[in-house]
């Protein structure tokens, strides 16, 4: 029984490391976009932040 909870915390240890690694990369990405995004802005006068949402057509508003 201890060689079993011995091989789940072994497991368990791995798994961490794994989500930890994903996490970095993930938190990489985001600083890449959010640069992105910045860079965009500055050099495009486009703000990004701004326009994401979709506006709804003309046909869609006149149903209301």
């Amino acid at each position: 029984m201890e060689d079993s909870n011995i091989n789940k915390i072994k497991e368990l240890e791995s798994k961490i490391n794994e989500l930890e690694v994903a996490l970095g990369r993930k938190k990489i990405m985001v600083a890449y976009l959010e640069t992105m995004i910045t860079v965009a802005k500055e050099e495009l006068n486009i703000d990004i932040e701004k326009n994401y949402v979709t506006h709804q057509s003309r046909h869609l508003k006149s149903k209301k």
